[in-house]
């Protein structure tokens, strides 16, 4: 089986590692004021959409998938302004969650469609796969929000970031093995 070079594996792992510390950052200063959890989410998704694209603008050549890569990397980078521009009027965190569910069931989706798609030499492709059923399943839960304060709903942020971000960070070393 021919197995196609994915020289910009890393943009997956700084994918992971923002997301790490937007999780750690969440549940480690509980009195972080929404409003710069907002602007730090933003920028985190749009630093990320920034290395997607760039990623897969330079894996045309080798990658013949390098579109999954493309759009979501266009989605974090576009949600990512969205939010950043209006962060203002995100300070509520009802509001907030709604954004993050949002991006977090697209990107899913996104991941999911990759995932099912991804070269079969890549051994780690089912934690891309296992990433996309949690931040689908993740993104439902904070769109319907069932908790009961706003403590509660940033722990549930962190650790969904936390737990993704890790998955997302061992898929990329699997995407370099697979050179």
């Amino acid at each position: 089986m021919e197995k196609q070079s994915l020289k910009n594996w890393w943009t997956y792992t700084v994918k992971g590692i923002f997301a790490i510390a937007f999780g750690l950052i969440a549940l480690l200063v509980p009195d972080a004021s929404i409003a710069r959890l907002v602007q730090l989410f933003g920028g985190f998704i749009i630093l990320s959409g920034a290395f997607l694209i760039g990623g897969s603008i330079s894996n045309i050549r080798h990658h013949k998938k390098w579109g999954m890569w493309f759009f979501e990397g266009i989605l974090d980078l576009v949600l990512g302004v969205i939010i950043i521009v209006y962060h203002y009027t995100m300070a509520s965190v009802e509001l907030f969650v709604i954004f993050v569910a949002i991006w977090a069931i697209t990107v899913g989706f996104t991941q999911l469609f990759a995932a099912m798609s991804a070269n079969k030499g890549v051994r780690t492709r089912w934690l891309l796969l296992i990433n996309a059923i949690i931040v689908i399943g993740a993104g439902f839960v904070l769109f319907y929000n069932p908790f009961e304060t706003q403590e509660q709903t940033l722990n549930m942020i962190g650790i969904f970031s936390l737990v993704c971000g890790a998955i997302i960070t061992i898929y990329s070393f699997g995407l370099k093995e697979s050179q």
